[in-house]
């Protein structure tokens, strides 16, 4: 809270400065929500611009590229229609592959870099949308700052930095919302756009069906029986039209009566996995508070705060969808899916933001109580994004080293890092599409992470109680490479923290590694965060100055930089690249 200015000599402040001061410190929580609100959404927007690449990435070879070689070979209306309305593991994906369409169509091909950014702004349209249902500016700048530090936050990296998951799993969430907010808005139009808006949440992913139950649990409490009725009516057109020929992926086992506390056990993981900064051991108990916490809500429930109350509510079905689902796909000891927590994090940003609206409600005096939830949900949105700091360089450097590998090998099969199942397949629908024009992996020189580059460390520590294990070691005169995993006892790992030493007798320096998902190692040892250990380096020789150097592995190199020697050696000959030797 500001502190009013010093009082002039004669003890009384004169009308004047009185209204300044009063202006001041009553303005003080706009301008500084403004700030919480802006600041996030800035950083996620660099971090974006820094790390989305033009590669598509697993499903996108099916969903993007052999879905645009049909449309260029002139398939027929049937055709295309079918493979809109298409089961893709259990969802109908027409809303992407109608803005996979428009791309195609309007530019003649595709961009996975801009498809990645559309899928962001589906995002930012979520926090628009609830901010103009908002009425009062104040109440609206709080909804901004509480949603801006919970949900713009870097746990959403794989939809951030990926197209093939933001293109769905921000949209679902951008229809959904759209439709309930047209709901609550009680005009002419509001059912046929809320049902609208229905039919696309249906048609990006399945779990969208449930905006129909939610939207009508939101018209029942308002006694709007008609809207309520034409809304029904819409509902069960659109599930006839969704359940039509509907397949369960074969795959995919779904749970039986003897594995439900497995899947409620993964629901509230996932329900709580935003707050629980990933830990899976505390994630489901914060699952809970997030399924109980409302119903202190429900008791005295405010007209104005259904609509929040219905979109937490369908936000909890869609993850006990998802559990339902993929809770028998997910190990034990695997991280909580990423696209999954934007789930979570809507919920935990409307949930938060009415309870604070209860607690002014109650003591508008004490508008200082907000200082404490901001700060709180400051510190948590830094944590997340230290959490996953590495986030969007893993992902670029990832897709560009298979892409490097394409060009040097003329083969996806060659390349460290898989970015589809089927190699064989994966070269030729990029063939195809690149003879057809519609789209051309980036050239070699474009690449920005290939070209490994050298940390020199000046001021790292050296420490002795680390656990590693070196698994394999490739030694030849053109490349040397290291697999294994490491992690320090005391310290949660992070994804992309594990770095290779090289130290000589007159210097050290140190790779980053490419992370490995490694549960084994989790389960083995009984941490969750084990399963970032993993790591692989392969480094040309012409990357390493001549001499001998014992090898070791670095942690978090970015931040406070410590690393332990093993017993793994590399001997270096004549014949350097001389950049490096300078450095």
């Amino acid at each position: 809270m500001l502190a009013p200015p010093p009082l002039p000599a004669g003890g009384a402040l004169p009308s004047r400065q009185r209204e300044i001061r009063t202006a001041i410190v009553a303005s003080w929580p706009r301008w500084v929500c403004a700030l919480l609100a802006a600041l996030p959404l800035a950083f996620l927007t660099l971090q974006v611009a820094a790390w989305v690449r033009n590669i598509p990435n697993w499903d996108e070879f099916d969903t993007v590229l052999d879905f645009l070689i049909a449309l260029d070979s002139g398939a027929g209306g049937g055709e295309i229609v079918n493979r809109l309305l298409a089961v893709t593991n259990e969802h109908r994906i027409v809303a992407s592959r109608l803005i996979f369409a428009g791309a195609y169509f309007i530019f003649g091909g595709v961009n996975f870099a801009v498809l990645a950014v559309i899928g962001d702004l589906f995002l930012i349209g979520v926090f628009g949308l609830l901010l103009t249902s908002v009425r009062g500016g104040s109440a609206r700048l709080r909804l901004a700052a509480i949603f801006a530090l919970v949900v713009f936050q870097l746990q959403h990296h794989e939809s951030l930095f990926w197209s093939g998951a933001s293109i769905d799993h921000f949209f679902v969430v951008f229809a959904a919302t759209a439709a309930l907010v047209a709901l609550a808005a009680r005009a002419r139009w509001s059912v046929p756009v809320a049902s609208l808006g229905g039919v696309f949440a249906t048609f990006s992913l399945a779990h969208g069906l449930l905006v129909w139950p939610a939207g009508a649990a939101l018209l029942i409490a308002a006694r709007r029986w008609r809207d309520a009725a034409w809304w029904t009516l819409a509902a069960a057109l659109a599930g006839l039209l969704f359940f039509t020929g509907f397949q369960v992926n074969a795959g995919h086992r779904l749970p039986g009566f003897a594995e439900l506390p497995r899947v409620i056990v993964y629901w509230l993981t996932i329900a709580g996995s935003s707050p629980a900064l990933d830990d899976v051991t505390i994630a489901p108990w914060c699952g809970a508070a997030l399924i109980l916490a409302p119903l202190l809500l429900l008791r005295r429930t405010l007209p104005r705060e259904r609509l929040g109350l219905a979109l937490i509510a369908w936000c909890l079905g869609a993850m006990a969808m998802i559990a339902w689902g993929r809770a028998l796909l997910s190990s034990e000891w695997a991280p909580i899916t990423s696209r999954y927590i934007v789930l979570s994090s809507v919920a935990w940003a409307l949930l938060v933001w009415l309870l604070v609206e209860r607690l002014l409600a109650h003591f508008p005096r004490h508008r200082w109580l907000l200082a404490p939830v901001l700060g709180l949900l400051a510190v948590f949105n830094l944590a997340a994004n230290d959490a996953h700091a590495n986030a969007g360089r893993i992902f670029a450097q990832r897709t560009e080293t298979a892409v490097l590998a394409y060009h040097e090998h003329g083969t996806f099969a060659e390349a460290e890092t898989v970015l589809y199942p089927d190699p064989a397949r994966a070269d030729a629908l990029v063939r195809e599409t690149e003879a057809r024009r519609i789209f051309e992996l980036p050239d070699p020189d474009t690449l920005e992470l290939t070209d490994l580059k050298p940390i020199v460390l000046h001021e790292a520590t050296e420490i002795d109680d680390a656990v590693y294990f070196i698994e394999e070691v490739e030694d030849t005169p053109a490349l040397f490479r290291i697999r294994g995993w490491a992690f320090c006892p005391d310290e949660t790992i992070r994804a992309g923290g594990i770095s290779i030493v090289f130290r000589s007798a007159t210097g050290i320096f140190a790779f980053e590694a490419l992370p490995q998902l490694r549960p084994d190692v989790a389960d083995a040892n009984e941490r969750w965060d084990a399963i970032y250990s993993g790591f692989e380096l392969s480094v040309p020789r012409e990357k390493l100055p001549a001499g001998k150097f014992g090898v070791g592995v670095g942690f978090d190199l970015d931040d406070s930089p410590r690393y332990m020697m093993t017993s793994t050696t590399v001997v270096v000959r004549e014949g350097t690249d001389p950049a490096f030797v300078q450095q």
